[in-house]
C-alpha cells in the first residue's frame, strides 16, 4: 500500500518529464495568431467607423453651410413668406436658424424696401431693409465667415460616436494572447526524453506497481 503514492508520482514524473506535443505547441501558437488577427481587424473597423463619422461631420458642415447661405441671402434681398405658415414664425424659425451673429449681418445688408419683419413676441428680427447690392458684396466675406461659425459650432452639439467598444475588446483580446503565451512558455520548459528513458521510467512505474 505504501507503495501507490511513490508509483503515483513517478506516473506524474513521466508525464509532467513528456516533452509538450508539437500539435499543442501549433495549436497555442494558431490561436494567438487568431487573436492578432482578430485584434488587426478590429482596429481597422475602428478606423473605418471613425472615418466615416469625420465623412458624415464633413458633409454635414458642407450642406449646412449651403443651406444657411441660402436662407441668409434670401432673407438679405427678399421678403420669403410660406403659404402655410404665420410670417412671425416663420421669421422666428428662421432666425434661430442662422443665430444672433448672422442675422446681424443679415440685417446690415438688407437691401431696400424691404419690410421689418416681426416675431411672435412682436420684437423686430428682420429690420426694414436699407442697403444696396454694393454693399451686400462687400459684406459677402462676413456673412459666409459667420455662417461658418455658426455651423461649426451646431457640429459640436451631437455626441461623438462610442469607440469605447472597441478599445475594451483590444484590451481583452490583450489579455487572451498574455494567458496563451504563458502556457506556451510553460510548456516550453519541459524535459524532453528519449524513447529508451521514457520506456526506462515506464518499466520502473510499472515495477513499483507490481
Amino acid at each position: 500500500m505504501r507503495m501507490l503514492p511513490i508509483a503515483g508520482l513517478l506516473t506524474f514524473v513521466l508525464l509532467a518529464a513528456c516533452a509538450t506535443p508539437p500539435e499543442v505547441k501549433q495549436a497555442l501558437a494558431a490561436k494567438d495568431q487568431a487573436y492578432a488577427e482578430n485584434e488587426r481587424l478590429m482596429q481597422q473597423y475602428r478606423e473605418l467607423v471613425s472615418h466615416i463619422t469625420a465623412r458624415h461631420l464633413q458633409w454635414y458642415r458642407f450642406v449646412q453651410t449651403r443651406l444657411k447661405l441660402d436662407l441668409a441671402l434670401q432673407w438679405a434681398t427678399t421678403n420669403p413668406r410660406l403659404a402655410d405658415v404665420p410670417e412671425a414664425v416663420m421669421a422666428e424659425d428662421d432666425a434661430a436658424q442662422l443665430g444672433t451673429d448672422v442675422l446681424r449681418v443679415i440685417n446690415l445688408i438688407r437691401l431696400k424696401s424691404l419690410p421689418e419683419r416681426k416675431g411672435q413676441n412682436g420684437q423686430a428680427l428682420f429690420v426694414a431693409g436699407a442697403g444696396d447690392m454694393s454693399n451686400l458684396i462687400q459684406q459677402l466675406p462676413e456673412l459666409i465667415a459667420r455662417i461658418e461659425q455658426r455651423v461649426a459650432a451646431d457640429a459640436k452639439a451631437p455626441q461623438a460616436v462610442d469607440l469605447t467598444a472597441f478599445d475594451h475588446y483590444r484590451t481583452n483580446v490583450d489579455a487572451l494572447r498574455r494567458i496563451n503565451g504563458l502556457i506556451k512558455q510553460y510548456l516550453d520548459i519541459d524535459v524532453t526524453l528519449s524513447q529508451a528513458e521514457t520506456q526506462s521510467l515506464g518499466d520502473a512505474v510499472r515495477t513499483v506497481r507490481r
